[in-house]
């Protein structure tokens, strides 16, 4: 499993991030890997992606991106009810925004994601 992790985390376009905490279960486990695409100053993300941001207090964090209350603006939020409330996340920038998540590496294999 470390080597597929190490092998896809050099491929050009991508990054791995390692989930810490439950706020999103259940799609994500405390101790999955995410594979995230990283997302080009072109590129618009919406409300519902599963997304890596860099947060300000936080440091990298993995959450549902919410509705973009102003423009570049996106509300964050855990799918879990032990999810922080997002109104003490705070807001992410939209330069914040580092990629989309697309795989769940976890102890029983590969997964896409998805929220619904």
């Amino acid at each position: 499993m470390i080597d597929l992790i190490q092998g896809i985390g050099t491929l050009p376009g991508f990054g791995i991030v390692r989930v810490s905490g439950l706020s999103m279960r259940p799609a994500l486990e405390d101790g999955d890997f995410v594979l995230f695409r990283r997302l080009s100053a072109a590129d618009n993300p919406s409300p519902g992606m599963i997304v890596v941001v860099r947060h300000q207090r936080l440091g990298t964090i993995v959450k549902l991106l919410g509705q973009e209350a102003r423009p570049g603006h996106f509300g964050l939020h855990g799918l879990s009810a032990l999810s922080t409330d997002s109104n003490h996340l705070g807001r992410a920038e939209r330069q914040d925004i580092i990629g989309q998540a697309v795989l769940r590496i976890w102890r029983h294999g590969v997964s896409g994601l998805r929220v619904n």
